[in-house]
C-alpha cells in the first residue's frame, strides 16, 4: 500500500475561494452574511450567518480527494439516520436540485460542497463534562446510529479511509514516525498485542455501514437537551462494535474512568436491535486500543503537513491521553468489566449461582421516592427499612434493597444537612445462619464479617457474614460455601454486597444527591447476583426534561435552568428523585402543605364512590360552598360558583360583572397577572409574563397604576387616597364618552409585584370610586386569600373592603383543579340572561371534598394563626438582615405571602436583578425553593406552604444571609 497510503491519507485541508464560498451560499440556498470557521482535521466547515449574527446554514467544503459517490454517502447517512428519528442536521437541497455542488480550490482541485441546516446547540467537548449518565445516553445514541444504518447499503459504503478501524494496523504502520521518538515502542507494542486479539475474532464480528466517529466534538447537545449527531465524513462500512468503541476511546480519552466508559457499553448494550456478542465483547477494547494509536499518530502528521491548523494542534494531547489510558489497562479483566456492563457475565460461558438460597425468588423492597410503603410520611420514621425486611420476609425467604436507588428512607428533613442516600450496593436480608454461596469461582480473601470474591478483575465483597463461620482464605469453586449469614437484628440477618473494579480503593456505599452512581470503587454487583438494578437517576431527570420540554414546547414556564425532578412532597419539603430534600418556599398552592394524609384520603374515598359533573344532585358541592361562604367577608356575598382554576374563576368574575351591569369596560391595576383566558389575559398587565401586555390590552380594558408606595409615582401620606382617585378619575372619563365600566379589577395584595401591600385606605377609596360611577368591585384573591395573609382570611379584609365578587383558586383545592367565584346572589342571577354556567369537572364530587378538606385543615390546624405568627417572625428577621445587607431594598407583605426587594442603591431603587437570579439559583443548592417575580424579576416572592415552622424560616433566612454574603464579597 506503501505510497499510496500517504497520498490518500496525509491530507492538508483544501482551500476554496472564500468568496466563492460566500457566493454559492447565497445564490444556491439563500444564505447570506458572514464567514465563520470550525474546526475540521482535514475539510473546511464554514457557518453563514444572517445580518443579526446568528447561524443560518453551514456549508461543508470536503477534500478534493473525497469523490461524489463518496459525498452521496454521507447524505445517504444522513437521510437514514434522520427516518429513523436520529437527530442529525438535514442536508438542503441547493436552488440547483443537487444535494452537493463542486466548488474549485486554490490549488487546482474540485472540492464538493454540502450545506447542513444549523442546529442551535453546542458540541459535548466544549462544555460539557461526560459523567457516568452521559456516557451512558451516548452510548445508546451510538445503537440507535447503528440500527439505523444497519440495513443501509451503498457503492462508496466499502471505501478504505484513514479512521476504519480495519485500517488502523496500516495507518500506525505508516504514521508511527511522525510520533515524538519516546512514545514509538510503547504504541507499536501496544498496536500488536491489539492486533493478535484482534485477530482471533476478526471472522465472527458482525459489518454494517457505522458513522465511524461518534465523539463528543461530533454529538451536540441542543438548548432543550437533545443529542444530535454531526460530521458524516468518514461513515463506511465496518465492524458494528467499531462504532461503540470509537465512542468508548473518547469516553476514557476525556475521563480517565473505565466505569464511565463501561456506563456507554451499557447504553449501547441496552439499546442495540440485536445483542452484542461474545466476539464482540473480545474486540471492543483492542479496537478501542487501535483507535488511540490511529489518533495519536494521524494528530502528529497532521500538524507536520498542515502546520497552521489550530484545531489539530490543539487536540495532540487529548488523542494520545486517548492512548496511553486504552493501553495502560490490561485486556482480559477489562474485558470482563465490560461485559457485565452488556448485562452478560464476565466471562463467556459462566452461569451465577444463587449467593444465597432463595435469591432467585426474593422480594423486591421499594425505597425509591415514590414507594407507596412509604406513604403518610412513613419514610421519615427510624428504623423503616428494618421494618420493611421484616415484613417481606414473612412471604419470601430473601428480601433485596437495590443498587442504585435513591432511599426515601434516608433522606434527612433538614435541607442543611443533606445525607448520602442513594445506595451503591445490593442489601439482602434473610433468616441468621443461611448459607453465603460462592457466585462464580475465584480467590477467597476473608476478614472479621466479610469476604471478597476475586476474579478477572471483578471484586465482590459481601458484608455480614457470621465472623465465626467464615473460611479460610484461597481459591474457590462455584458453589463452594463462604460463611454464613450473621444476626443483624432478632431474626434477621443482612447481607451488604458491593462490587468493585480492577484494583480500585472502595468508595463510600452511599452516594450524594451529584455523586457519580457507579464509580470503579462502588460498581454495580446486580448481575453478578441476578437482580436489575434502579436506573441512574440523572439520567432519568435529563430524560424527563427533554419529555417534557417536547411535551410543552417552550411557551410553558418553568422553574430553574437545571430543575430537580420533584416526585415527592410532604409538608414544607419537595424531595428529589436523586435523594434529597428542598424546603418549598415558593408553593403557595399547597397551602396546607404537601400530600397531607386527610386531603389524600378524603379525594380518594370519593374516588372509589362517585366523581361526575356538577349536573348531578349530590352533598359534596353544598358542603364546601357553605364552609367557603362561612369566611365570606360580608353576609351579602352568598353564592359560589364552581370552576378549576385561577384563570377561569377571573374569567368567570368579568363575565359577572358584565352581565350584572349591562357593560362591557373594565378598569385594571398595572403589573397584574390575573390568567391565561381570554377576558384575564386581557386584564393582566404583567410585562415578565407578557413582554407585549400593555402594547396588546383590548380597547375595552383601560389601566390605572399600580398601588406601590415603594417605587411607585405616589408615596408616604396619602398615596392610598392619590391612586384610588386615579380609578374614579377613569370611570368617570369612561362614563362620559357613554362607555362606563363595568368593574374594576385588582388583586388586595400585589402578588405578582411580590406581596406589595397597597397604601392604607386605597381599596375601600377605589371600590367607592367605582362604585359610585355604577361598576361592580372584583377582589383577585387567587394567590393571596385563604388566610394566608396571617391577619384576615381575605386581603381585602386587611384594606377594610368589601368586593362585590372574589375570584378564589390555588390554595382552595391544595394544587388539586379548584376555583370558585363568590359574589352576591343577584349578580349571580343576571348571568342567567345569558345562558346558564356549567363545566364538566367544576364542583365535581373529588373536587368539592379536596376543597372542603383544605378548609378543615385550615380550620383545624389553625393555619391561618400558624402563618400570621410564623410570618410576623420570618419578616422580622429578614428586616434584621437588612440592616446588615444592602441589597435588600423592603419587605414586602403580610403572614406567609411575603416579596423581598432587592435593590442596587437604595435611594435610586436600581432593581438588582441579576442579583436576585443568582441568589435563586445559590438557594437551591443551600436546599430552598425560592423564585424571583415583579416586572423587574427582583424580588423573591416568599409564599411556602402554611404549614412554616419557625425553624424552618430560621434556617431560610440563614441561607439568604450566606448567599448575599456571598455576592457582598
Amino acid at each position: 500500500m506503501g505510497d499510496a497510503l500517504r497520498e490518500d491519507w496525509l491530507l492538508r485541508r483544501p482551500e476554496p475561494d472564500l468568496a466563492e464560498v460566500a457566493r454559492i451560499a447565497e445564490a444556491e440556498f439563500g444564505a447570506t452574511g458572514t464567514l465563520g470557521e470550525l474546526g475540521s482535521q482535514q475539510d473546511r466547515n464554514f457557518l453563514i450567518g444572517d445580518p443579526a449574527g446568528d447561524a443560518s446554514i453551514l456549508l461543508k467544503v470536503v477534500h478534493p480527494t473525497v469523490t461524489e459517490a463518496e459525498v452521496s454517502l454521507q447524505v445517504r447517512v444522513s437521510d437514514a439516520l434522520r427516518e429513523a428519528g436520529v437527530r442529525t442536521p438535514r442536508i438542503l437541497t441547493a436552488a440547483s436540485g443537487q444535494r452537493s455542488l463542486a466548488i474549485a480550490d486554490r490549488e487546482g482541485g474540485e472540492s464538493r460542497v454540502l450545506a447542513y441546516e444549523t442546529v442551535r446547540g453546542v458540541a459535548l467537548a466544549e462544555r460539557h463534562e461526560i459523567d457516568g449518565a452521559r456516557a451512558e445516553e451516548l452510548g445508546s445514541l451510538a445503537a440507535r446510529v447503528a440500527n439505523a444504518l444497519a440495513s443501509v447499503d451503498h457503492p462508496a459504503a466499502r471505501r478504505r479511509h484513514q479512521w476504519e478501524l480495519g485500517n488502523a494496523a496500516a495507518v500506525v504502520e505508516r504514521l508511527i514516525g511522525e510520533l515524538p521518538e519516546e512514545r514509538r515502542d510503547a504504541c507499536r507494542r501496544a498496536v500488536d498485542e491489539a492486533l493478535q486479539r484482534l485477530d482471533a475474532v476478526r471472522p465472527l464480528l458482525r459489518a454494517q455501514l457505522i458513522h465511524g466517529d461518534l465523539t463528543s466534538d461530533n454529538i451536540m447537545l441542543d438548548a432543550a437537551g437533545a443529542l444530535w449527531v454531526i460530521d458524516l465524513g468518514d461513515a463506511a462500512r465496518s465492524w458494528r462494535i467499531a462504532e461503540l468503541a470509537v465512542l468508548v476511546a473518547d469516553v476514557l480519552g476525556r475521563t480517565g474512568s473505565l466505569a464511565t466508559a463501561a456506563r456507554a457499553v451499557s447504553g449501547f448494550a441496552a439499546t442495540c436491535e440485536d445483542p452484542l456478542t461474545d466476539a464482540e465483547l473480545a474486540a471492543l477494547w483492542p479496537l478501542v486500543t487501535l483507535r488511540g494509536a490511529v489518533l495519536a499518530v494521524s494528530g502528529w502528521s497532521q500538524i507536520r503537513i498542515d502546520p497552521d491548523n489550530a484545531y489539530a494542534r490543539e487536540r495532540l494531547e487529548h488523542e494520545w491521553r486517548v492512548f496511553e489510558r486504552a493501553a495502560a489497562l490490561d485486556p482480559d479483566p477489562v474485558e470482563a468489566q465490560l461485559r457485565l456492563a452488556a448485562g452478560l457475565t464476565h466471562r463467556a460461558g459462566l452461569a451465577y449461582r444463587d449467593l444465597v438460597p432463595g435469591l432467585d425468588r426474593a422480594r423486591v423492597i421499594d425505597l425509591g421516592i415514590r414507594s407507596e410503603a412509604l406513604d403518610r410520611g412513613r419514610w421519615t420514621d427510624a428504623g423503616v427499612e428494618q421494618e420493611l425486611a421484616r415484613a417481606a420476609l414473612g412471604t419470601a425467604s430473601v428480601a433485596v434493597m437495590r443498587f442504585g436507588e435513591a432511599r426515601l428512607s434516608r433522606v434527612s428533613t433538614d435541607v442543611r444537612e443533606p445525607v448520602d442516600t442513594r445506595s451503591r450496593c445490593v442489601e439482602l436480608w434473610t433468616r441468621p445462619g443461611a448459607t453465603v454461596t460462592a457466585p462464580f469461582a475465584g480467590r477467597i480473601e476473608t476478614g472479621a464479617g466479610f469476604a471478597e470474591l476475586r476474579a478477572d478483575g471483578v471484586v465482590l465483597r459481601i458484608e455480614g457474614i457470621d465472623p465465626a463461620v467464615s473460611p479460610s482464605s484461597g481459591e474457590v469453586r462455584a458453589g463452594a460455601e463462604l460463611g454464613r449469614v450473621g444476626a443483624y437484628a432478632p431474626g434477621l440477618g443482612r447481607l451488604v454486597v458491593a462490587r468493585r473494579m480492577l484494583d480500585a480503593a472502595p468508595a463510600p456505599l452511599f452516594a450524594g444527591a451529584l455523586d457519580e452512581y457507579a464509580p470503579e470503587g462502588a460498581a454495580d454487583p446486580s448481575a453478578l447476583l441476578g437482580l436489575v438494578a434502579v436506573p441512574d437517576p440523572t439520567r432519568e431527570l435529563r430524560d424527563e426534561q427533554r419529555r417534557r420540554e417536547h411535551a410543552m414546547g417552550g411557551a410553558a414556564e418553568r422553574y430553574y435552568l437545571d430543575p430537580p425532578r420533584f416526585e415527592r412532597g410532604w409538608n414544607t419539603l419537595l424531595i428529589d428523585t436523586r435523594g434529597r430534600a428542598y424546603l418549598d418556599l415558593v408553593n403557595n398552592v399547597t397551602a396546607i402543605g404537601h400530600s397531607h394524609p386527610r386531603l389524600a384520603d378524603a379525594v380518594g374515598r370519593q374516588l372509589h364512590l362517585l366523581n361526575t359533573n356538577s349536573r348531578f344532585l349530590y352533598e359534596a358541592y353544598a358542603d364546601f360552598a357553605e364552609k367557603l361562604l362561612a369566611h365570606a367577608p360580608d353576609p351579602s356575598l352568598d353564592t359560589v360558583i364552581p370552576v378549576n382554576s385561577g384563570s377561569e374563576a377571573v374569567d368567570l368574575a368579568i363575565r359577572l360583572a358584565q352581565a350584572a351591569t349591562g357593560r362591557r369596560d373594565l378598569i385594571a391595576a398595572r403589573e397584574g397577572y390575573h390568567g391565561w383566558t381570554m377576558a384575564a389575559d386581557a386584564v393582566s398587565t404583567s410585562a415578565f409574563d407578557n413582554p407585549s401586555a400593555l402594547a396588546s390590552r383590548p380597547e375595552w380594558v383601560h389601566l390605572v397604576d399600580a398601588p406601590n408606595d415603594y417605587r411607585g409615582p405616589h408615596r408616604g401620606a396619602g398615596a392610598g387616597a392619590a391612586y384610588a382617585a386615579q380609578v374614579g378619575r377613569v370611570a368617570a372619563r369612561l362614563g362620559d364618552e357613554g362607555r362606563p365600566a363595568a368593574a374594576f379589577i385588582c388583586e388586595p395584595v400585589l402578588g405578582n409585584a411580590g406581596g406589595v401591600m397597597p397604601p392604607e385606605g386605597y381599596l375601600a377609596a377605589a371600590y367607592d370610586a367605582i362604585r359610585a360611577n355604577g361598576g361592580l368591585a372584583i377582589a383577585d384573591e387567587v394567590q393571596v386569600g385563604y388566610g394566608r395573609l396571617g391577619g384576615a382570611f381575605w386581603g381585602s379584609e386587611l384594606q377594610g373592603a368589601v368586593p362585590d365578587i372574589i375570584a378564589v383558586a390555588k390554595a382552595a383545592g391544595n394544587a388539586y383543579p379548584v376555583g370558585a367565584v363568590i359574589a352576591r346572589r343577584e349578580i349571580v342571577d343576571a348571568l342567567r340572561d345569558e345562558g346558564m354556567f356549567f363545566s364538566s369537572a367544576a364542583g365535581a364530587p373529588a373536587s368539592a371534598i379536596a376543597a372542603s378538606a383544605v378548609l378543615d385543615v385550615i380550620r383545624d390546624e389553625g393555619l391561618q394563626r400558624n402563618a400570621a405568627i410564623v410570618g410576623a417572625h420570618l419578616r422580622a428577621r429578614i428586616e434584621e438582615l437588612a440592616a446588615r445587607r444592602s441589597l435588600i431594598g423592603r419587605v414586602h407583605g403580610s403572614g406567609l405571602y411575603l416579596g423581598v426587594e432587592l435593590v442596587r442603591d437604595r435611594e435610586t431603587l436600581e432593581p438588582a436583578q441579576e442579583e436576585t437570579a443568582r441568589i435563586c439559583e445559590r438557594l437551591l443548592d443551600h436546599g430552598i425553593i425560592m423564585q424571583a417575580t415583579s416586572e423587574r424579576q427582583n424580588v423573591l416572592k416568599v409564599k411556602p406552604p402554611m404549614t412554616l415552622t419557625i425553624a424552618e424560616a430560621d434556617v431560610f433566612v440563614a441561607a439568604l444571609d450566606a448567599v448575599l454574603g456571598e455576592l457582598e464579597g
